[in-house]
């Protein structure tokens, strides 16, 4: 029976256990058996190394102990062959008779170490219970007491060793087996190297703690800005309700994010001194092996020197075999002599014959034992000699072993360094990863803030604007109700003319044909290219400008009244409304200069919102630029968001590229315009003037007469009058619309802007989750690199026995 008395464990000792247990386990030999640490050898039970190497190799009695002994021979000894089997049977088959000369002295020993052996028990056991009253004491004062001491005084080793062959007992006294409880390491390198890796492993927990507060404060900085932002919606009870949940939650959060920041923390410090440990063990476990070796090697001189012995007695005896042999060879030849002699004699010396064959007979029964002696003698020589070469194998395959084991635990202290380098490198990507993400979220904020307070002031601004259109935009559309009714009667009023204007045109066709230039007539290169650009833009100017159909329109209906002047009867009427039309293009002409006018200025202002768009796209691209640099959104995000406004931007660059391209081509064809309408005013002018003179001369009269300005001035102030409204219901009527697209690009713009920060927003709190990811999973790892190192841990405790 085994029993043990230990004192309560501490978590030091709880770790000592631990890895006495794992050393343990790959050993499984007779030290394991007992829970506590072997104690020093005592001097009073120093022996000799041959008395003390005889005893422990010495068979066991009891049958049910050999296979025990073979099995754990086969663990202890892995790289053995399969002959050690054989050689157990064939120990089994033939037990060794001791001769009668030596079982006295073996019996004379065993009663006197019997009689010590009582001796020492006797005192052992009283002393035994005097030490267990004594300790029961102690505890029961210590419970009432109510202290803990931290000394370990319950060690206590308690046994009953009755069915334990020596081999085993022996184990117990050894000083070689005992496991390494201090840890330090001796040497000159090995300190060194641990000191280095201590100065670099142990700031790594105050540092993440460093960076935790940090990520804290700022964390409570964003809340605290929240909760101002949104103090202002606070107004029901219902939303102070929610607000408060609200604060409750965040607050439960920082507190977990508190507690898992300090348990991280705690774990880190755990790992490292576990992985200090670890990379103490392979230096003790080579001290370790330089002990087994220098013991194994003092051990197989020993037992060469027994083998030596053994053979030279065997020898000896064989030679004093030998010599018996022929001694008894010549008495034999001596006797038969002295038989061939008394033949003759036989009749009177019968009593001589009878003792010489009583002589004869026993000599012959002598010469048989020592025949059986030789033959035994042999066959003991034979398995000794198998016996040493089986030993030699032993000792080579052991040999053998060692040297893998110690690659072995050579390659596990190389990748226990790999695996401290890997772990210091992803510190530090860690630690540069968390500094760019602060400077991330710090201009993130400052952007955000920025971006939020010019919005808010641009939002305002539109707003002001979007009621001030409005407003005017009701005025504008009562105005043009009022213009197009206008116009309704301006046109019936023209059809009249035109009704009446025919005749004249048809009367004046042939004369006025060689003066008023024709459409058929060839243009020139530059008028070629501007039509030319003109027809490819057709589409788009439709679409887009409504003025350039109402010049076309009105460029139309110039042509149609010249070419109905020109066929026209009268030279009065046709005076008149030459007047009339020269007039009208005069006020078209004033206005086409007030319209170009205004296309320089829109030109002007889009030039400055290119500007203005081009600043953007750079800004944009320095932003990306920062994001690509980063390596959290290169591993994880493909930047569809930004691809997104990029492509937008690059549309609406487009856009305006290809309407400033139109409105260029638009004021080139009205300034082409007005240099017709000029050309055809000035012919006209001579055309008058040279009737005017062809008239006079025809009459006699020296000069022309003067043009009679009193029958047409209603006519001309009245249209001038129409025309000069028509121009302001078209400028104001522009003027709303160019007011309508700039409130719509900037209600566009806005929406952008708060697009772009919604975007932002869902990137820091990506950011977010994306800490949150390895704080987790520097959390986690923890159990797997626990099992990963158990699992060396193990490994190291079996290669090491």
């Amino acid at each position: 029976m085994l029993k043990s008395m230990t004192a309560p464990i501490s978590p030091d000792n709880k770790n000592l256990m631990k890895k006495r247990t794992q050393r343990c386990a790959g050993s499984k030999r007779a030290h394991s058996v007992s829970p506590v640490h072997l104690r020093p050898r005592s001097p009073s039970r120093v022996r000799k190394d041959e008395e003390k190497r005889s005893q422990s190799l010495s068979p066991s009695s009891q049958a049910k102990k050999k296979s025990e002994l073979l099995n754990r021979h086969a663990q202890l000894s892995v790289s053995a062959p399969l002959t050690t089997e054989r050689f157990s049977q064939r120990v089994q088959e033939k037990e060794l008779v001791l001769p009668q000369n030596v079982l006295p002295k073996i019996l004379r020993n065993l009663a006197t170490k019997k009689r010590e052996f009582i001796k020492q028990r006797k005192s052992l056991i009283t002393l035994q219970n005097a030490l267990l009253e004594q300790y029961a004491a102690v505890k029961e004062l210590e419970s009432r007491a109510g202290v803990m001491t931290e000394e370990c005084i319950g060690d206590v080793r308690i046994l009953s060793v009755s069915s334990w062959p020596a081999h085993d007992l022996l184990l117990l006294i050894r000083d070689d087996l005992e496991m390494p409880v201090n840890s330090e390491i001796s040497g000159i390198f090995g300190p060194q190297v641990l000191q280095q890796l201590q100065a670099q492993l142990n700031p790594i927990p105050e540092e993440v703690l460093g960076m935790g507060a940090e990520v804290m404060a700022r964390r409570i900085e964003i809340l605290n800005l929240l909760r101002a932002k949104h103090r202002a919606d606070r107004v029901s009870y219902v939303t102070n309700l929610e607000w408060k949940a609200k604060n409750t939650e965040f607050d439960e959060e920082t507190e977990n994010l508190h507690r898992m920041v300090a348990g991280m923390a705690e774990n880190l410090k755990a790992k490292i001194n576990f992985s200090l440990d670890l990379a103490k063990i392979p230096w003790i476990d080579r001290e370790t092996l330089k002990k087994k070796i220098e013991r194994l090697q003092k051990e197989n001189s020993i037992l060469q020197y027994k083998i030596d012995e053994n053979n030279k007695k065997e020898t000896e005896d064989c030679k004093e075999t030998i010599q018996n042999v022929s001694d008894n060879k010549l008495a034999y030849q001596a006797i038969s002599e002295e038989l061939t002699k008394e033949r003759a004699a036989r009749e009177a010396l019968k009593e001589v014959v009878s003792a010489a064959e009583s002589m004869l007979r026993v000599a012959r029964a002598r010469i048989a034992t020592l025949e059986r002696q030789l033959k035994e003698t042999k066959a003991e020589l034979d398995a000794s000699r198998r016996k040493h070469k089986d030993l030699e194998q032993l000792y080579r395959h052991r040999e053998t072993s060692y040297d893998a084991r110690s690659k072995k635990l050579l390659e596990v202290s190389k990748t226990g360094e790999v695996t401290i380098e890997s772990l210091s490198r992803q510190r530090d990507a860690l630690e540069m990863r968390v500094k760019e993400l602060h400077e991330q979220a710090e201009a993130a904020e400052s952007a955000a803030k920025t971006r939020e307070a010019e919005q808010r002031a641009r939002a305002e601004l539109l707003q002001a604007k979007v009621a001030e259109q409005e407003k005017n935009k009701v005025v504008a559309t009562a105005r043009v109700e009022e213009q197009e009714s206008r116009i309704k009667e301006l046109e019936e009023q023209l059809q009249l003319l035109r009704e009446r204007s025919v005749r004249l045109v048809d009367m004046e066709r042939r004369r006025c044909l060689d003066c008023v230039p024709s459409k058929e007539s060839e243009p020139s290169d530059r008028e070629t290219d501007i039509w030319k650009e003109l027809q490819v833009t057709r589409v788009a100017l439709s679409r887009a400008e409504e003025e350039l159909r109402q010049s076309r329109a009105d460029k139309d209906s110039f042509l149609n009244s010249l070419s109905r002047i020109a066929k026209g009867e009268g030279v009065e009427n046709v005076k008149d409304q030459m007047a009339a039309e020269l007039l009208e293009r005069e006020q078209q002409i004033v206005k086409l200069q007030h319209v170009i006018e205004e296309q320089k200025e829109n030109e002007k202002l889009m030039e400055q919102s290119m500007t203005q768009y081009e600043n953007q796209l750079a800004a944009l691209r320095l932003e990306i630029k920062r994001l690509r640099n980063y390596d959290c959104y290169a591993k994880e995000f493909s930047y569809p968001e930004l691809q997104t406004e990029l492509m937008e931007l690059h549309m609406q660059v487009e856009t305006l590229t290809r309407e400033r391209s139109t409105l260029v081509t638009a004021a080139a064809s009205r300034a082409l315009m007005l240099e017709r309408h000029e050309r055809s005013a000035d012919l006209f002018a001579r055309m008058l003037r040279a009737r005017r003179e062809l008239a006079a001369l025809l009459e006699g009269r020296p000069e022309p007469p003067a043009v009679e300005e009193t029958e047409h001035k209603e006519v001309s102030r009245s249209l001038s009058s129409v025309c000069a409204n028509a121009a302001d219901t078209w400028t104001a009527l522009r003027a709303e619309r160019a007011r309508v697209l700039r409130l719509e690009s900037a209600v566009l713009a806005q929406n952008l802007q708060l697009q772009r920060e919604g975007r932002v927003r869902t990137q820091l709190e990506r950011c977010r989750t994306v800490l949150e990811r390895e704080v987790l999973r520097l959390h986690h790892t923890t159990s797997p690199d626990r099992s990963a190192v158990m699992n060396n841990q193990s490994l190291l405790s079996r290669s090491s026995f």
